[in-house]
C-alpha cells in the first residue's frame, strides 16, 4: 500500500506541478467559454453604430411617429450603456444600432432616385431607405411598404420598423372599416403560458401551515446555460486528467523508465497508484474552475443559480469518468510508440466522449426523453450526460442516476482490469498495437 501511495503522490506532483499543466488549467476556460465573456467587447465593436434610414411616407402619418420612436430608442439605448451590463446584455448577439431617421417630403420615389440610393447603399454613405405607399390605409390595398437595405432579410432595423408601422395602420384599417380599435386590440391581445416549476409544498417562516407554490422558470431561454456549463466542466475535467496518462505512459515506455519501476512494483501496484493521483489531480481541477465560476457568479449576484445538490453527482460521475477514461488513454500509451501512431486509436475514444455535445440542446430541452437516458447509462458518455440532466433542473428519477453510476461504476472496473492487462503485457515490449482489435487481443495473451 505505501508503494501505491508513493506513486499516487509522485504521479500528481507531476501532473499540476508542470508549466504546461498550469497553462491548460488557465487557457481551457478561455477556449470553451470565451465566446461568452469576450462577446460584449466585440458587441460594442461590431454594433452600436449608427444607421441612417432614409422614409418616402405617401400617407403622411407614419414618418414623424418611426422619427419619434427613434429618438426615444437611442436616448433609451445611451441610458442603458451607461449601466452595468446584465447577463442578457451580455450574452446578446450584438450591441443595438442607433437610428438616425431622414425624413423626406416627396410621397414617392422615381427609378432614378431608388438608383442612386441604391448606390449610396453599397458605397456605405446610406443604411437603407423606406417607401411607405399612399394606400397603404386602404383595408383593399395589395400595396406594401418596401425596406431596402444590404442586409434587409436579418436587419433588426426593417424589424423593430415593421412593428411600429403594423400597429399605426392596423389602427387606421379599423377606423376606415368603423371598428372600435381599442376594443378590438384588448381582445386581440396575446395569452402568455408562464413558464412555471412544478408547485411544492413550502413551511411558513412564521410558524404557520406550508403552503404550496410554484416559482417562475429564471432566465427564460438562457436557463440552457446551467446545465450546457456543468457538461462542458466535465469535459475539461475529464481532458486535463486523462490525457496526461496518455503521455506518461508514453514517455516511461519510450525512456525505459518503465523497466526500472517494475523491477521494485508490480505493474497493478503501478497503474492503481496513477490512477488515484490522477483523480487527486482532477479533483483539484474542479475545485479550481468551481470557485472560479461562484466567484464570477458572486460578484453578479448570482449565487443562487449554483445547483448545489448537484455537486455530491458531480463528484461521484467525475472520479468515475476520470477513472474510466484515463485507463484507456492510459492502455493506449503503453501500446504505442509515439503519438502519431496513438492517433488511430484515439480518434475512436475522443469520437465518443464527444457523443454528449452532439446531442446537447436535444438532451437539455428534454432530459427525460430516450436519447439522453440512453448516453445516460452509456459508460463514455454518462458522466457528462448524467450532469447535464441534472442541471436542466428538471426532476430526474433517482434510480436512473443511480443506474448511470452503477453501469458506469461496472464499465470502470472492466475498463481498469483490462488495462492492467495490458499494461502488464505491454510496457517492457517495443512492438506497437494499432487496433482495438489487437488491443483486446493483447489483454488475452498469457504473462
Amino acid at each position: 500500500m505505501n508503494k501505491i501511495w508513493v506513486v499516487a503522490c509522485r504521479e500528481f506532483w507531476a501532473m499540476v506541478g508542470t508549466r504546461a499543466f498550469l497553462a491548460t488549467l488557465l487557457t481551457m476556460p478561455v477556449l470553451m467559454f470565451g465566446g461568452l465573456f469576450l462577446m460584449p467587447t466585440l458587441n460594442k465593436i461590431s454594433g452600436g453604430r449608427e444607421r441612417t434610414i432614409r422614409i418616402v411616407d405617401g400617407t403622411g402619418r407614419i414618418a414623424p411617429t418611426l422619427v419619434t420612436m427613434a429618438e426615444q430608442r437611442n436616448q433609451m439605448l445611451n441610458r442603458q450603456r451607461n449601466k452595468e451590463g446584465s447577463l442578457r446584455n451580455a450574452l446578446s448577439s450584438m450591441d443595438p444600432d442607433l437610428y438616425r431617421i431622414e425624413l423626406l417630403a416627396s410621397k414617392s420615389l422615381d427609378a432614378e432616385t431608388r438608383l442612386d440610393w441604391s448606390d449610396a447603399i453599397r458605397n456605405g454613405s446610406l443604411y437603407a431607405f423606406v417607401e411607405i405607399p399612399e394606400s397603404l390605409f386602404d383595408p383593399a390595398s395589395i400595396e406594401t411598404a418596401s425596406y431596402v437595405g444590404q442586409d434587409s432579410a436579418v436587419s433588426e432595423a426593417r424589424q423593430w420598423m415593421q412593428g411600429i408601422i403594423d400597429a399605426i395602420v392596423r389602427v387606421e384599417r379599423f377606423k376606415v372599416l368603423g371598428l372600435n380599435s381599442e376594443k378590438v386590440q384588448l381582445a386581440n391581445r396575446p395569452v402568455t403560458l408562464a413558464p412555471t416549476s412544478p408547485y411544492e409544498q413550502v413551511a411558513d417562516g412564521n410558524g404557520g401551515e406550508a403552503t404550496v407554490q410554484a416559482k417562475l422558470t429564471e432566465l427564460g431561454p438562457y436557463i440552457l446555460l446551467a446545465p450546457l456549463f456543468m457538461m462542458m466542466l466535465m469535459f475539461m475535467v475529464i481532458f486535463l486528467a486523462a490525457q496526461p496518462m496518455l503521455e506518461s505512459a508514453m514517455e516511461e515506455k519510450s525512456q525505459r523508465i518503465s523497466e526500472l519501476l517494475l523491477g521494485s512494483i508490480k505493474p497493478m501496484q503501478l497503474l492503481t497508484g496513477k490512477l488515484i493521483g490522477n483523480v487527486a489531480a482532477s479533483l483539484l481541477v474542479f475545485a479550481f474552475y468551481a470557485a472560479g465560476a461562484y466567484a464570477f457568479l458572486l460578484q453578479r449576484n448570482l449565487q443562487h443559480l449554483v445547483p448545489i445538490y448537484l455537486v455530491p453527482w458531480f463528484l461521484v460521475f467525475q472520479i468515475l469518468g476520470v477513472l474510466f477514461f484515463s485507463s484507456i488513454f492510459m492502455m493506449i500509451g503503453t501500446s504505442v510508440r509515439d503519438l502519431k501512431e496513438a492517433q488511430s486509436l484515439l480518434l475512436p475514444v475522443w469520437l465518443v466522449m464527444m457523443l454528449p455535445m452532439m446531442v446537447v440542446f436535444n438532451a437539455a430541452r428534454d432530459p427525460l426523453g430516450p436519447v439522453a437516458f440512453t448516453l445516460g447509462i452509456f459508460p463514455p458518455s454518462a458522466p457528462m450526460m448524467n450532469v447535464l440532466r441534472l442541471g436542466t433542473g428538471i426532476t430526474i428519477p433517482v434510480q436512473q442516476t443511480i443506474l448511470g453510476a452503477v453501469v458506469l461504476a461496472a464499465a470502470t472496473a472492466v475498463v481498469i482490469w483490462v488495462a492492467g492487462r495490458i499494461y502488464k503485457m505491454s510496457m517492457l515490449r517495443s512492438d506497437s498495437v494499432t487496433t482495438f482489435a489487437k488491443l483486446i487481443a493483447r489483454a488475452r495473451e498469457r504473462p
